[in-house]
């Protein structure tokens, strides 16, 4: 019993930091308004690539160790078809009027949004039940997971509140948005303790269903900032994709 409480006890405390350090991390970025309008843009496109990164580096490497190339391969594939699926549905109900058809890039950053957040928040639980899980195996394995997921969000959750900001929230409710999906990480913990063995065959399944949502996700981002008008040509924001990409493959490498 004691030992039980102590996993949990030491699980929900590294989830619950692994969490918290990229929501300061937005914090910081959010008091600095004129900051946060020069960076936003960048971010959005860094966001991209870490998206990119995190289901080619992290999330498909992962599911293959456990699943079929072509189970895994499928799953990505429904991942990617379900969020255009919500996408078409949102889309669909924010039909602009023709007063509002000058705004359309503002619009389809505002019909992004949800498709961020629930990303996000999908990919939040996963995170707390893998560190959950790490926790049951070994306590040290348990604390190099909850370090290197932190590392791992603190690019994404930028990105999500980035994005947030651009579809016209204010940067203190984008941080709740970003501290509400940070809080089903402890639910994903709490799942994963209370179903034991079980919830890894279910993230057999959850993990590359969220690949394909980020892929999804980084390619309607790519195409949403495309006709954007900002300084610096279209070579420099491909860097800027890039960079997320790096850094991603760079923390998969030490996870």
């Amino acid at each position: 019993m004691t030992d039980d409480r102590s996993i949990w006890g030491a699980s929900l405390l590294a989830v619950g930091i692994a969490s918290l350090l990229p929501l300061l991390a937005t914090w910081w970025l959010a008091t600095r308004p004129a900051m946060t309008t020069a960076l936003l843009p960048r971010l959005i496109l860094v966001a991209s690539g870490a998206l990119v990164g995190a289901a080619c580096f992290h999330l498909i490497p992962d599911a293959l160790v456990a699943g079929s190339a072509l189970h895994v391969g499928g799953l990505v594939v429904l991942g990617v078809l379900s969020l255009a699926a919500l996408e078409r549905v949102i889309h669909s109900l924010e039909r602009p009027s023709a007063a509002e058809r000058p705004h359309a890039a503002h619009g389809h950053a505002g019909h992004l949004m949800p498709l961020g957040i629930a990303s996000d928040a999908l990919h939040n639980t996963i995170d707390g039940a893998l560190i959950a899980t790490a926790f049951v195996a070994n306590p040290s394995l348990g604390m190099f997971a909850g370090a290197a997921i932190a590392l791992h969000e603190l690019p994404r959750e930028l990105g999500t509140f980035a994005l947030c900001v651009e579809a016209g929230m204010s940067p203190k409710r984008a941080i709740l948005v970003n501290a509400g999906t940070g809080v089903l990480a402890l639910l994903g913990a709490s799942l994963a303790l209370l179903v034991g063995t079980g919830a890894q065959r279910f993230g057999v399944m959850l993990v590359p269903f969220a690949a394909g949502n980020f892929l999804y996700l980084a390619g309607a981002i790519l195409v949403a900032q495309r006709g954007r008008v900002w300084v610096g040509d279209g070579r420099l924001r491909a860097w800027y994709v890039v960079a997320g990409i790096a850094v991603t493959a760079l923390l998969a490498g030490r996870h």
